[in-house]
């Protein structure tokens, strides 16, 4: 027999450009094939449009703001929202987003679930979110075994990556645009520019200056994101070149269209949803993420990368950047081993990270929630 049909609230704080957005985008757009209702509730973002796009209906709330009055009028609206739509269950990822939205559906005794994508949530508001939770999601292995430290279990289900959106393509503007060479070696780094990926990103630049000064001059670096180090990591880039007398490191911020990004690469430098969305575009990808130096994803170490969170949570080295400019030149020298190299990731995206066998794991949990519940 055939479910019912589900009306899914999923909250975020914004919809900008960042993993946790794209992640919450694939599932809705996954969820939405298969007949089920998704509502966005987020302050507003640079993929709005693509959501919108999706199929979703989208209702802006500003959560960034922390005065109590305000936030009580905050849940007012969310309470309101979840009676029009007809609610059946509220999925949160983030805080102060997750904490107001789950607090509102307790009100309304509609279930909500929380899929933790990492673990940097300040603690006292993981404790809470998580005691709000009908059911927990995890995004990977260390994450859920950090989640079993606070005494709650958790499903394990990956990043569901949409095949649809992220696949290889021949040529790229964004090279012609940032005014590379048609022979340049391209990396991209993406992440969001906080915490340890900041650092990552600080050491790769100090890396790239290295290899330009041993004779590296094909290469160049293109780093994506936001956050509150981009002035910092934009300053350093403008120093190294200003200081190496070439123009190799192009900062360009936040972007919507990530597969334009990695098709523009010939290597890509990340960590998770970053690591499997370049994979899927059939890119090489260097795990570097918030714990530290994982190295090349190939097919022998699959298994240790996902569990590594491709660097996120766990890892083979600190940063260093003589291990990252020693790790590229060694990559650079048989490009031809790291295209073959990318072209087995996309098999393995396929097999394992396919966004609708990741949303049917996820109506699973949703159908258990709302069983709990009622």
């Amino acid at each position: 027999m055939t479910s019912p049909s589900l009306s899914v609230l999923m909250a975020l704080d914004s919809m900008d450009a960042g993993g946790t957005e794209t992640h919450v985008l694939s599932l809705a757009t996954a969820l939405i094939h298969r007949g089920q209702s998704v509502s966005i509730v987020s302050a507003d973002g640079l993929m709005r449009s693509r959501f919108e796009a999706a199929g979703c209906s989208v209702f802006l709330l500003d959560f960034a703001r922390s005065n109590r009055a305000e936030q009580a009028l905050q849940i007012d609206t969310l309470l309101q929202l979840m009676r029009d739509q007809h609610i059946d269950c509220v999925h949160v990822h983030q805080t102060p987003s997750g904490l107001l939205a789950a607090n509102a559906a307790a009100l309304l005794g509609i279930p909500t679930i929380f899929t933790a994508h990492g673990t940097y949530y300040p603690s006292g508001n993981l404790k809470t979110i998580l005691g709000l939770s009908k059911e927990v999601i995890s995004v990977s292995a260390p994450v859920q075994q950090y989640m079993e430290r606070f005494g709650y279990a958790s499903t394990v289900i990956p990043n569901g990556i949409d095949l649809q959106e992220f696949y290889p393509a021949a040529g790229s503007k964004l090279r012609g645009e940032l005014g590379i060479a048609e022979d340049a070696t391209v990396l991209v780094y993406a992440s969001r520019l906080a915490w340890g990926k900041a650092t990552a990103c600080d050491t790769l630049l100090r890396a790239m200056k290295d290899l330009h000064r041993y004779g590296w001059h094909r290469l160049q670096l293109i780093v994506v994101g936001d956050g509150p180090k981009y002035q910092a990591i934009k300053e350093l880039a403008a120093f190294i070149e200003e200081e190496s007398g070439e123009t190799f490191i192009h900062v360009i911020g936040q972007q919507a269209q990530m597969r334009e990004c990695y098709n523009a690469s010939d290597i890509v430098v990340g960590t998770g949803r970053v690591a499997l969305e370049a994979m899927a575009c059939e890119k090489p990808v260097l795990a570097i993420g918030n714990h530290g130096f994982f190295g090349w994803v190939e097919p022998s170490n699959y298994g240790e990368a996902w569990s590594h969170y491709f660097g996120d949570h766990g890892s083979y080295s600190a940063y260093s950047r003589y291990l990252f400019a020693n790790e590229i030149a060694e990559g650079c020298r048989d490009l031809d081993r790291l295209q073959a190299i990318g072209k087995e990731g996309r098999r393995w995206i396929e097999q394992e990270f396919h966004a609708e066998q990741a949303a049917e794991l996820v109506m699973l949990v949703y159908h258990s929630a709302i069983g709990h519940s009622r």
